[in-house]
């Protein structure tokens, strides 16, 4: 006997039995994947060493302010770290699996806007104050508009 409701079901409980027939797979006989550096715990390792890395970079820059070696690297790493959040927003939300087409528009689409921040950090950094000093600058920008008033 089932459940009984007024309206009917949206989704009906599938079992084992009706996705796959009589036969369940089983796990042990289910190809693995080859182990691979980018892929994996290696990538959640390389997050994990960009993350820890952004940390000091920005405890350098809020106490010695300006620095061109330090902008130059969190022109980098900030990048990175966002492309690699991003990357894993793409992955979770747009298998490639079920959207073939749209997960690699959109995974491409993340590699340029990754290449154009860093090319914007680089540009910054070496035609301008440096990462540092415009993020100061747009951080007290309505400070020095009051005072100007």
């Amino acid at each position: 006997m089932g459940l009984r409701t007024a309206r009917p079901l949206l989704f009906r409980a599938t079992t084992p039995a009706s996705l796959f027939g009589d036969e369940v797979p089983n796990p042990e006989h289910v190809p693995q994947p080859t182990p691979n550096r980018i892929k994996g715990s290696y990538h959640w390792m390389n997050e994990r060493a960009v993350t820890l890395l952004s940390v000091p970079l920005l405890a350098t820059a809020f106490v010695y302010g300006p620095h061109a070696i330090n902008d130059m690297l969190l022109g980098i790493v900030l990048p990175v770290h966002a492309h690699m959040g991003f990357g894993s927003v793409l992955l979770d939300y747009f298998e490639h699996r079920r959207w073939p087409v749209i997960s690699r528009v959109l995974k491409y689409a993340l590699f340029g806007i990754t290449g154009l921040a860093m090319f914007g950090a680089w540009r910054i950094n070496t035609t301008d104050v440096g990462l540092t000093a415009y993020f100061s600058r747009l951080w007290n920008a309505n400070k020095s508009q009051k005072t100007k008033e």
